[in-house]
Formats: C-alpha cells, sequence, structure tokens
C-alpha cells in the first residue's frame, strides 16, 4: 500500500504527484487517512514562492484537513477509525502556550504546520506529530465542512472574537452599530455568520467586495446590508459609500480578509474614532502601506493582526457547527490530481465558497459543480 501525494517541485508551476509508503504514527503522535482537504488561499501563496523558504520546496501542501486515524500512540484517548480534523498549527507542546491550546503563539518558536513547514493534506495519508491537535468531529458534521473549520471558519471566529470586546463596548452608548468586513469569499461567509452569533443584538454586519455574486451569498448568509467596490470604484467613492452603509459612527470594527494596501486605506478612512481594525488577509503579501501618525493617533484606532485560532475555540465552533447555528458556505469537490488547477482557479476568483479534494474514501456530501467560467478576484 502506498500513499499519494501532490509535492511543490519549484515555485509558480504545478505540483507533482508521488507516491511513497505508507507512514507509521510517531510517539504522541498520529497518521490520519485524508478524506478531505481544503484548498485555502495561503496554500496558493505558498505554492507561488510569496512565503519564500518558509514554505519548502518538495514539501506537500495543503493544511485544512480531515479524515479518520489510520495509526496512532497507544496512550492516546482517541482510536483508529475514529473521523477527527486536524488543528494543523502545532509548537513545542511543551511550553505554557502550547500546554493550554495555542501553540501559534509557542514561546520556544516551534512551528510544525502541515502543508507549510512540513507535509500535509495533499496526500492520502497525513503525519500528526501531537494527538493533541486531533479533535473529534461529531456525527452530524459532514466531513467536507469538517475540513475546513481547523482554518477558514477558526480564523473568522478568531477575528469576531478579537474585535467583540470593542464592539460591545460601542454597543452600550450607541444604538447604531456596524462592523464592515471586507471580503465574502470563503472566509468572509464564515465571518458573517459568526458576527451574528457572537456580537450583540442589533449590531449591523456589512460587507464589501468586488464580486457581486459573492454579495448576493453574503446577504443570503445573513448580511445586513453589501458594497460592490468594483475595480472601477475610485477610493473616495468607496469610502463614501462604506461610510453611508455603516452610520454616522463609521465602522466601529473592520475585518479585513483581503487586506491588501487598496483596502486597508479605505477602511483606515471608514473606522469609527475607537475604532478597531483586524487583518486577517494575505492578498497584499509585504506590500507596505502608509499610517499618518497624528491622526491615528487622535482617532484612537486599534489595528491588529489575526492568525487562525486556539484548540478551545475550534471545539467551540466545532460545537456551533454540529448544532445547526453556523453553516459552511458553498463545497466543492476535486480530484487530487485537479489540485493545481482548482488554486488556479482561486487566484482568479473562480471558486464560489470554498474547494476542496475529496480522497476515495471520502462521502460525496454538498457536493456541487465547480464552475470554471469567467469570474473576478477579490480586492
Amino acid at each position: 500500500m502506498a500513499r499519494r501525494s501532490m509535492r511543490l517541485v519549484e515555485y509558480g508551476k504545478p505540483f507533482q504527484l508521488t507516491k511513497e509508503e505508507v507512514p507509521t504514527a510517531p510517539k504522541g503522535g498520529a497518521v490520519v487517512k485524508t478524506e478531505y482537504a481544503g484548498v485555502c488561499h495561503s496554500d496558493l501563496h505558498g505554492a507561488d514562492g510569496d512565503f519564500g523558504p518558509f514554505v519548502p520546496l518538495h514539501v506537500v501542501p495543503g493544511h485544512e484537513i480531515a479524515g479518520t486515524v489510520h495509526d496512532i500512540d497507544p496512550s492516546a484517548d482517541l482510536k483508529v477509525g475514529d473521523r477527527v480534523s486536524v488543528y494543523w498549527t502545532g509548537g513545542c507542546g511543551q511550553c505554557k502556550r502550547c500546554e493550554v491550546g495555542q501553540p501559534p503563539a509557542c514561546l520556544k518558536g516551534v512551528k510544525h504546520w502541515p502543508g507549510i513547514t512540513e507535509d500535509g493534506g495533499f496526500s492520502d495519508y497525513v503525519i500528526v506529530p501531537d494527538v493533541r491537535l486531533l479533535v473529534k468531529v461529531p456525527d452530524t458534521v459532514a466531513m467536507d465542512t469538517a475540513c475546513l473549520l481547523p482554518c477558514s471558519a477558526l480564523t473568522a471566529y478568531n477575528a469576531v472574537c478579537i474585535v467583540a470586546p470593542t464592539v460591545e463596548d460601542f454597543a452600550k452608548y450607541s444604538d447604531d452599530c456596524a462592523v464592515l468586513l471586507v471580503g465574502a469569499g470563503g472566509l468572509g461567509l464564515w465571518g458573517i455568520q459568526f458576527a451574528k452569533q457572537l456580537l450583540p443584538a442589533g449590531v449591523r454586519v456589512i460587507c464589501a467586495d468586488v464580486n457581486s455574486e459573492k454579495l448576493a451569498a453574503a446577504r443570503e448568509a445573513g448580511c445586513d446590508d453589501v458594497i460592490l467596490w468594483g475595480k472601477e470604484v475610485d477610493d473616495d467613492t468607496a469610502v463614501a459609500a462604506a461610510r453611508k452603509a455603516c452610520g454616522d459612527l463609521g465602522a466601529v470594527a473592520a475585518i479585513d480578509f483581503v487586506n491588501a494596501p487598496a483596502t486597508f486605506e479605505r477602511l483606515q478612512k471608514t473606522m469609527a474614532e475607537g475604532g478597531i481594525h483586524a487583518l486577517v488577509g494575505f492578498f497584499g503579501v509585504d506590500a507596505p502601506v502608509s499610517v499618518p501618525l497624528m491622526p491615528f493617533v487622535v482617532a484612537r484606532h486599534t489595528i491588529t493582526g489575526v492568525v487562525i485560532g486556539s484548540l478551545p475555540q475550534l471545539r467551540e465552533l466545532t460545537a456551533m457547527v454540529a448544532q445547526g447555528k453556523v453553516k459552511p458556505p458553498p463545497i466543492t469537490h476535486h480530484p487530487l490530481e485537479d489540485v493545481y488547477d482548482v488554486l488556479q482557479g482561486l487566484k482568479t476568483g473562480k471558486v464560489k465558497g470554498r474547494a476542496v479534494v475529496k480522497f476515495e474514501s471520502g462521502d460525496p456530501t454538498l457536493s456541487k459543480p465547480y464552475d470554471m467560467g469567467t469570474g473576478m478576484a477579490s480586492l
């Protein structure tokens, strides 16, 4: 028996299909037989070389992983055959941050990141170095949804949790508070629903995007209002539309799932005094932006970066999905051999919702046809 893997052999070039022996579980770890693996914008940046040597050549990309336990350390609470999702940001496993389920903030700076620093989910079998990174998937959660929870869903959930205290404070004093989300793709559709669940009642959730079809999906997900920031719209017009939609205060919080210089600057001009601006997306890669220092101080703005979330948060949102409080975005299924082509579709905005790789053992749930027609990428 062999495992099939799609390996990154050259930045900006198609992956190479390889076959190797199925691995065995390391001490304290496990091997997961992959059923579904999400295709994420971070995979695209890694494949194109945007992250440099942080994503090494010959690695197997893919970090959104769900499947069944194939092999596991005997001391683990889980057993072979259990349905699991993989929390993909492992640390040293020993420091106090790792012990409380916050390995992205590992105090020793150790990074066990499948699909980025080591082999990931675009493979039949994935090595998980620490069984504590596995989260059991409830029977009411489809496995193609489960693979999305540890990354896109968790990142959106954490972003909403981070801005929530600021929003709650504004809501004590004003009945007209608005939160502005930029980007109505896979993360944005999660973010809209989490905002509706976690923020005070009456807080309006508004979404901006360059794509009218994605904005229609945002309305279906519960968005109160949408703003079309088409590429033909100049910055002054875009800001005026956003401020009109957000009301007299402006946006008391903004979550930028795109995070390019254009969206950053527009949001800074849309924010309420004392508002919080959460940066999530990687579209700007390392492009610089300028912040006018005195106006920034006078306006009491907060800027914060968001990288996924913690293990306890993953368990919280998994329970929300299991209870039907939050639904996944539209999901399309694709064979392993097509994953590079799917990434190219993602780059040009042709993927609606989320695309996932379906392995032979995966059950056909929530499958929709993949539209490779014309599309428009988010800002």
